[in-house]
């Protein structure tokens, strides 16, 4: 996925954590706020990793429902 540096700069300019992932729930995109959030767990180097991996059952079973929702039809989806 490939974001553009305008988008990247609104995400970035937010002050809560955003973490953005595709329908395989691959992390592709942390804005700064969420990079410090997660220090602890590798901030930035989450990137590329799965969303999943880092959540409990209950959360994974919430996740996975809202990508089902996006996934299900383009008009879930702003683009």
């Amino acid at each position: 996925m490939n974001l553009t540096p305008f988008f990247k700069s609104v995400l970035d300019q937010d002050r809560a954590p955003i973490v953005l992932c595709d329908l395989e729930h691959t992390i592709v995109y942390m804005n700064k706020v969420a990079a410090k959030r997660y220090e602890n767990r590798g901030g930035y180097s989450l990137v590329g990793k799965s969303l999943m991996e880092c959540h409990s059952p209950k959360s994974q079973e919430l996740i996975s429902k809202v990508l089902y929702w996006f996934s299900e039809s383009m008009d879930n989806n702003i683009i």
